[in-house]
């Protein structure tokens, strides 16, 4: 498998927790370096947190994403959409929401999502796997009009 990030920032809420976990072994499995930023559970918050976990998980794990360009992140909660519209807020982050293989090969070539989202109860491991591979070895296409479209993006922010 061809890399393209060196270090992946995986992040989860207390739904995304056991997805997490198994992404973290087939990380280990293909010898890729990753930092955990996630919860330490799948117990489900207290409704009388401060802040919730999910947003405290996103935020430094977005955080890190944005101060090293070579990362890249791999954020999980029960559906993926929460993580995914949290982590578009930062700066350089274009987090992107994939289901399937293809889907995540056009995300990483034309919009060159440096942010994979996924749904920890709406995806079983097997396709995550391959959803995981594509990511990290999918490189964004040189068109100058995705490369334009990608500036534009990291503006808006």
């Amino acid at each position: 498998m061809q890399q393209q990030a060196t270090d992946v920032i995986l992040a989860s809420d207390h739904r995304g927790f056991e997805l997490k976990n198994k992404i973290k072994d087939f990380l280990r499995e293909k010898k890729l370096f990753f930092v955990d930023i996630g919860v330490e559970n799948s117990d489900r918050p207290l409704d009388s947190a401060p802040m919730p976990p999910i947003i405290k998980v996103v935020k430094e794990a977005a955080e890190c994403v944005q101060s090293a360009k070579h990362m890249c992140g791999i954020f999980i909660c029960g559906d993926g959409i929460a993580m995914s519209i949290a982590a578009n807020r930062f700066r350089g982050i274009r987090a992107g929401l994939c289901r399937t293989v293809d889907g995540v090969k056009q995300a990483r070539q034309h919009n060159d999502i440096n942010v994979l989202c996924l749904g920890g109860e709406s995806i079983d491991f097997e396709e995550a796997k391959k959803i995981v591979s594509a990511f990290l070895s999918t490189r964004p296409l040189e068109d100058v009009r995705y490369r334009k479209r990608q500036k534009l993006f990291d503006e808006m922010a």
